[in-house]
């Protein structure tokens, strides 16, 4: 059998989530998939769980064992083993619509697409939050979410997630975007993001989130090795992964060190983009962004946080 699309799944510490997981995937209404699931050294029973799938599914789930690297390492090691058309990823504590890989698959045939992106929603403990994903006006405003998402294998074969940093969709989804001749749409929900409990992107680390520094100047050396730099295009990355949406995600978390994090992201922005209100990019900017950007940039990021408390959550 010819696999379709090949789903590749990090694990770490989810022996509460995976079942869910699992359960939407090995019921996909696509059936040419396999399910690659990386244990990266986690210490709890999700190994328990998923050799019973496993044992129940053997046909169309593998899995692997390797010492704990960070979900970029776990990434890494299923795109090694991956041999679909198509691969995409998905958290363990994360799940599908049963007819996600379907849409998505025959979407990407029909279109003959190098990317399918699909709309996200986060599910918290009282609400949840829909994600337009699929509506922007450039391809660099795409969500830097790997999980949203199917790949033509033969595009990304040769690109590699950051190990044990932050923001390594950020990364490797950019990477890509660089190189990517055709993206279609499904705008529809179909990738369920489990918020509710304590993830990476949800914790109090702050200095964590200056790994986006390490990441956009490692996308900034990818480009300028392969003769692919923008000064607009890279002024945008900075202006809104860096100046809007990591400090403000950053100024309400609860840390004692928030402050002097927030204090490099700022130098960083203006050592970087000092003339970024002169760049192409910012004519497209709404007016509330600009505002945020402002305000932050001018180190007045409790204003920024009023604002967004008012308007909504700013869309990394």
């Amino acid at each position: 059998m010819k696999i379709k699309v090949s789903v590749i799944v990090p694990v770490y510490n989810v022996e509460k989530f995976i079942d869910k997981c699992l359960n939407s995937l090995v019921n996909q209404t696509l059936k040419e998939i396999e399910i690659i699931v990386v244990n990266d050294g986690s210490p709890d029973n999700s190994q328990k769980i998923i050799d019973e799938y496993v044992k129940k599914y053997p046909d169309k789930i593998k899995s692997f064992i390797k010492e704990n690297g960070g979900q970029g390492s776990a990434r890494n090691m299923g795109m090694e083993k991956a041999v679909g058309e198509y691969i995409s990823f998905v958290d363990s504590d994360d799940w599908l619509d049963l007819d996600t890989l379907e849409k998505m698959y025959f979407l990407a045939k029909k279109d003959k697409s190098d990317i399918v992106i699909c709309d996200m929603v986060d599910h918290y403990s009282y609400y949840t939050i829909y994600h337009n994903c699929t509506k922007y006006n450039s391809v660099f405003e795409v969500t830097p979410s790997a999980c949203n998402k199917i790949f033509r294998k033969e595009l990304i074969k040769d690109f590699r997630f950051l190990s044990k940093l932050w923001y390594e969709d950020f990364d490797f989804t950019t990477k890509i975007l660089f190189n990517t001749n055709k993206i279609s749409n499904i705008s529809e929900g179909l990738y369920h993001c489990n918020c509710g409990h304590e993830s990476t992107m949800n914790n109090n680390n702050s200095k964590k989130n200056l790994d986006m520094i390490t990441v956009i100047n490692d996308i900034i050396d990818y480009l300028k090795k392969n003769d692919k730099y923008d000064k607009n295009i890279v002024s945008y990355l900075i202006f809104n992964h860096i100046l809007i949406t990591t400090i403000n995600r950053v100024a309400v978390q609860k840390s004692t060190d928030k402050k002097d994090v927030i204090r490099q992201l700022i130098k960083y922005s203006k050592d970087n983009i000092s003339d970024y209100r002169k760049q192409a990019f910012y004519k497209n900017i709404s007016i509330n962004r600009k505002i945020i950007a402002w305000l932050n940039y001018h180190n007045m990021y409790n204003l920024s946080k009023i604002i967004l408390n008012i308007k909504g959550k700013v869309k990394g």
